[in-house]
């Protein structure tokens, strides 16, 4: 277009940038850009309740126009004053300060384009700004003189860079009066939501996957992000256990600035997963971080590159990436990986999930669900071993809980499904596991602790190879070493069976480590009030602890929980290799009440 074709007018110019923008994303880029969008959408409201507009933003960069100049510095001041308030929610390291710079001049205005000096003074006039700081050309200054009541300080005449004359500059100095005067001007816009009560956090690990952030200049690559952010959430809410904040709540703060101390006031949870996404070209960049909302503890981090021959297929890879990743790091510990590794059918992996869910549970219907639920899994992937494995462990399991209404043909069933699993080439170790604890309840005490032992080897990071291994050494007579693996078993897995805590507690008693074996069945108890083996541990290491009263409440929590129990028939379920063992042990429960 010919310069003479181009319109002019006389406009107040506002321009505003980063400082430190590049430290801020050298350190967190997704973090960085996630405030950057947030603090825009806050600088664009504000400038548009001052009735001007936002012309561009090229990079941390931010230019507007005003009509007024007076309207131009009441804005810069409630914008600084916004971001106070703003930065003081973030660490000192992730605090984004702007600077702004205001002049009037002629502008040549192309489309939405605009161009001249007024605009080039005044992002000169930025950069003398300190952080937080406004600076004004003279022009702007005579506008404002005695029309609002702020300080300002006169740094002279300055030559700035490609500006033929010197301009005169002032700097808008900062004060009590200044921000009562600033707060005069109009309302600024707070971040969060201003909730004063922190919610609850719930009795489960609690996630909230923050919208992730588009990393490229390109705009129109939002709906990578979004897409990918929404497939994620949809996906993480079939993971029992996870308490999951809906993906219409969490979308809200797509545009918020919010740190993750306010999502753990506002939402109650206690990890946060954000992440973002760069395209260039044919190739995408995806990184994703877990944090900690109770100490800002980085609990898990990774990237993922990827190219874009199919972008739904890359959006669901990199799902399953995420997910597993959060299912190994809040519900399932490492199990989880070789669980998605095995299973390849959603629908399996489903079902998987529900027979696990139940297959902890004390009451004989949910124990039939879990065998249902494996059952099905067994139909949904015949070919994997997975799910033969835990339908014997369900088998096992109703026999070790004392409801199975035939022992022997439950050990048996048990013990064919391990046996198909291992023929159908197991990688995962989970029928060794399942027939360790077979063996255990048959008096086979070698085989079951071989079996352990292969259990472990092929599963060195599953919590439930530890904790099976500890079981058999307790009744083995070997309880000093069952204490380390129960511990290990626990850290691996940050949501355990009740059935983990009371091993360590059989560990403790087995050692005479009686206040140890109280606390830790103290933990089964709060979350299966009528365990009867922690009850029976709380009575008998009370009672070696000469803590009567104690001994005497927990016995009769045993006798209204479990009216039919007898020491003569809890004997009998006891596999027990040296029966001397046994025989100490009945004699503490003796000690305590029962008889």
């Amino acid at each position: 277009m010919d310069n003479s074709d181009l319109k002019h007018r006389l406009a107040a110019l506002m321009s505003a940038d980063v400082v430190g923008y590049s430290r801020l994303m050298a350190e967190d880029e997704v973090g960085t850009i996630r405030t950057l969008i947030a603090y825009r959408a806050k600088m664009t409201a504000l400038v548009q309740s001052r009735g001007g507009r936002v012309v561009n933003f090229v990079g941390d960069n931010m230019l507007a126009e005003f009509t007024s100049a007076l309207d131009a510095v009441k804005c810069a001041v409630n914008i600084q004053l916004t971001l106070v308030d703003l930065n003081n929610k973030l660490a000192d390291n992730r605090r984004m300060y702007f600077r702004i710079g205001i002049d009037i001049g002629d502008v040549a205005v192309d489309g939405e384009l605009i161009f001249g000096d007024g605009v080039n003074i005044a992002a000169r006039l930025e950069a003398l700004a300190e952080p937080g700081g406004i600076c004004i050309s003279d022009m702007v200054y005579d506008q404002i003189i005695n029309k609002l009541d702020l300080k300002s300080f006169d740094l002279g005449e300055q030559a700035l860079k490609n500006i033929p004359r010197p301009v005169r500059v002032y700097r808008i100095v900062e004060s009590d009066a200044n921000t009562q005067a600033a707060a005069g001007m109009g309302t600024a816009i707070t971040g969060a939501s201003g909730n004063a009560t922190s919610l609850t956090l719930p009795q489960k690990p609690s996630l909230a996957v923050l919208p992730f952030v588009n990393l490229s200049t390109d705009t129109q690559q939002d709906h990578f992000s979004d897409g990918l952010s929404l497939d994620i959430m949809t996906a993480l809410i079939k993971i029992p256990g996870l308490f999951l904040i809906a993906d219409s709540s969490m979308f809200s703060y797509k545009s918020k600035p919010v740190t993750v101390q306010e999502l753990r006031q506002e939402l109650g949870v206690s990890h946060v997963l954000e992440g973002g996404v760069r395209n260039d070209g044919n190739y995408v960049r995806i990184t994703a971080r877990l944090i900690e909302t109770a100490s800002l503890r980085q609990v898990w981090a990774e990237s993922y590159d990827r190219q874009l021959d199919d972008i739904f297929a890359v959006q669901d890879d990199i799902t399953r990436e995420i997910v597993t990743a959060m299912d190994i790091k809040l519900i399932s510990g490492e199990s989880a990986r070789t669980i998605r590794q095995t299973l390849k059918n959603p629908s399996a992996i489903e079902t998987y999930y529900r027979g696990w869910k139940a297959l902890f549970s004390t009451t004989t219907e949910d124990l039939y669900e879990a065998k249902q639920m494996f059952e099905e899994t067994i139909v949904l992937e015949p070919e994997s071993s997975l799910g033969y494995a835990m339908a014997a462990w369900a088998h096992w399991w109703t026999v070790f809980r004392g409801l199975s209404n035939d022992t022997s043909q439950s050990l048996q069933r048990a013990t064919d499904l391990a046996e198909r699993a291992i023929s159908l080439d197991d990688i995962t170790g989970l029928p060794h596991l399942m027939l360790a604890q077979v063996y255990l309840l048959k008096r086979d005490h070698s085989r079951a602790l071989a079996e352990a032992e292969s259990a472990v080897l092929a599963r060195p990071s599953c919590d439930g190879s530890y904790v099976a291994k500890a079981n058999i050494l307790n009744y083995l007579g070997r309880p000093a070493e069952a204490i380390d693996l129960a511990k290990m078993a626990i850290r691996l897995t940050p949501v355990y069976p009740v059935y983990y805590p009371a091993v360590l507690s059989a560990a403790y008693y087995g050692c005479g480590q009686y206040k140890e074996a109280v606390a830790a069945a103290r933990k089964v108890l709060q979350n299966d009030r009528d365990n009867l083996d922690a009850l029976l541990i709380v009575a008998g290491a009370n009672a070696c602890l000469d803590r009567d009263e104690e001994a005497r409440q927990a016995c009769d929590e045993v006798k209204a929980y479990h009216p039919d129990f007898t020491l003569q028939n809890f004997a009998a379920t006891q596999p027990y290799k040296d029966p001397q063992t046994l025989d100490r042990v009945i004699g503490m429960l003796q000690k305590a009440g029962f008889s």
